[in-house]
């Protein structure tokens, strides 16, 4: 089987060169597990700042839309007012009894 020293050293080469083979390729699997966790990571925090985004949007556009009804309501407010100082209803005074 061995007939010369230089049998056994191609046969130490090509098992090291197999062992290193295989320290790569479960190197190489690793850290690409890895890179595929960061991914994820990476994807949940674009969501989280996605609905995030997403909530400042939607109180944004209630508080606009608010500020539209508090004008109106404002507006309708001084009107009625505006009738009852007309009709005469602010000028009454309450009576106490005694």
């Amino acid at each position: 089987m061995f007939e010369t020293s230089k049998d056994i050293l191609w046969i130490t080469i090509a098992s090291s060169v197999g062992l290193f083979t295989l320290f790569a390729c479960w190197g190489i699997f690793y850290m690409v597990m890895i890179i595929r966790a960061a991914s994820k990571s990476v994807k949940r925090v674009e969501q989280v700042i996605e609905s995030i985004h997403d909530v400042i949007k939607t109180t944004k556009d209630k508080i606009e839309h608010s500020a539209a009804y508090i004008s109106v309501l404002g507006e309708g407010f001084k009107k009625v007012m505006e009738i009852a100082k007309n009709n005469g209803l602010g000028d009454k005074k309450i009576k106490k009894k005694k």
